[in-house]
């Protein structure tokens, strides 16, 4: 007979232990990025008193007499669903577009994951959470490894934007240019025209490929005699050799127009395009000095690739790179359009490298394995399986939406019902220790 006490306590704690999970998650039906918890029972343990008996020739068969003891909580399982979207318009509020989680470091550098994309960008440049959870940023599109490279944006940069020097584009190749209009050079023929001081033409024809280096060009165009070519300040030089003046024309190919190349000066003799590369220089900024210049805002893609306008219109970014796909470079972009990569661009990696401008993401084979910490995070666990690290643009982690936000998953009616039934079924438990007890009173009250 005591029994069905503690059965009746049992059932009355695991209703109280299900509203608890609605209680938390009604409490947190406008956090960002929560996820609602589920509660699931299961029964104890049976006392058997007959575990049956198989039919015979002359009896049936008898099914087990057993008595269960009570409930007991299974699980209590996250739902990890999407949640709402919520339109901000703010650039740095991110929601993602899959099942992956941002990830975080703690104030004591633990790797964290959450859901939770209301970001800002702090004093140092340093893009946080709300609790002040730096977010991580990496150059790799898949790893088993989290970096630990914080996404930092340069508040304040000094830039100087030089024409290369012949060492710096004397061996890339045409297409590699960026101070080539935009289209690119295409392969193919253009025309030197050479006249003698008795305005005798002779028709010299160049080959090009788009492929082909600077050097290649000039010394094809030395090649067809009449004329001189060299690189001066980030352009091509063509200067008249033993005749008294040339003309340049495109041909099969659109290199004349698209290096800008004007006509021959009568006075120097020299033929000069526009510049055809330039080169980047960027230092650390100083706040206040007039040659810095200071961040004005951050946008994201959906790839999760970070671009930083500056005062002057510049932009500073990343872009693939073209030697290695798994990784990207830094990309800096001039007001006018002119984007410099690569050997072009020189600055130092302690005040940004691409992992600064790429957010990590990271997924888990069971994301109920996950242990909640706070702070809209969680830590892994035991069981949430392998994490696979790396970059949205790797597309193995669905992708990002700028300027809205996740909310709740929470379900407000099915909340409410669930409250309504676990309200019940401690009530029917109290009836069942109130029935028992009563029971009780009559049993000792018959020996009197």
């Amino acid at each position: 007979m005591t029994q069905s006490f503690y059965t009746a306590i049992g059932g009355m704690a695991a209703g109280q232990t299900k509203i608890s999970v609605v209680a938390d998650n009604i409490a947190n039906m406008n956090t960002i990025g929560f996820k609602a918890s589920n509660v699931n029972f299961s029964d104890v343990y049976y006392r058997t008193s007959s575990t049956g008996q198989a039919p015979t020739g002359q009896m049936g068969g008898i099914n087990p007499k057993q008595i269960g003891i009570g409930v007991q909580t299974a699980s209590i399982a996250r739902d990890f669903s999407a949640g709402t979207t919520l339109t901000t318009g703010l650039n740095t509020d991110l929601c993602i577009n899959g099942s992956s989680f941002f990830t975080v470091a703690s104030p004591t550098v633990e790797i964290l994951y959450t859901r939770d994309g209301n970001f800002t960008v702090d004093s140092n440049g340093n893009m946080v959470t709300s609790s002040g959870y730096k977010l991580l940023g990496t150059n790799n599109s898949l790893n088993t490894i989290s970096s630990t490279t914080p996404i930092k944006i340069p508040t304040y940069i000094n830039t100087v934007t030089t024409p290369s020097t012949q060492a710096q584009m004397g061996n890339k190749a045409l297409d590699e240019l960026n101070g080539i209009k935009s289209g690119g050079v295409s392969s193919g023929t253009f025309t030197i025209t050479t006249y003698d001081n008795l305005g005798k033409p002779t028709p010299k024809t160049v080959t090009v490929t788009s492929d082909m280096t600077v050097n290649s060009l000039v010394a094809e165009i030395n090649k067809a005699g009449g004329v001189k070519a060299s690189l001066v300040d980030g352009s091509l030089s063509i200067v008249a050799d033993g005749v008294e003046r040339f003309e340049i024309a495109n041909g099969t190919s659109n290199i004349v127009t698209q290096m800008g190349m004007g006509s021959m000066d009568p006075t120097t003799k020299t033929a000069t395009s526009e510049v055809i590369n330039y080169h980047q220089t960027i230092g650390e900024g100083t706040p206040g000095s007039e040659e810095s210049k200071n961040f004005t805002s951050v946008s994201i893609n959906e790839n999760g690739i970070i671009e930083v306008k500056y005062g002057n219109n510049d932009t500073l970014s990343v872009t693939q790179d073209p030697t290695n796909p798994s990784k990207m470079i830094l990309k800096y972009t001039l007001n006018n359009g002119t984007i410099i990569t690569g050997s072009d661009l020189t600055i130092n990696d302690q005040l940004v490298e691409p992992a600064n401008l790429q957010i990590q993401m990271a997924s888990f084979v069971n994301p109920n394995g996950l242990t909640a910490q706070g702070n809209n995070t969680y830590a892994s666990g035991p069981n949430c399986g392998m994490a696979l690290y790396g970059s949205i643009s790797s597309s193995a982690f669905g992708n990002v939406k700028s300027g809205v936000l996740e909310g709740s998953n929470v379900d407000l009616a099915s909340e409410f019902a669930d409250m309504v039934v676990s309200q019940r079924a401690i009530e029917a438990n109290s009836r069942v220790f109130t029935t028992t007890n009563e029971i009780l009173q009559t049993l000792t009250q018959l020996a009197r």
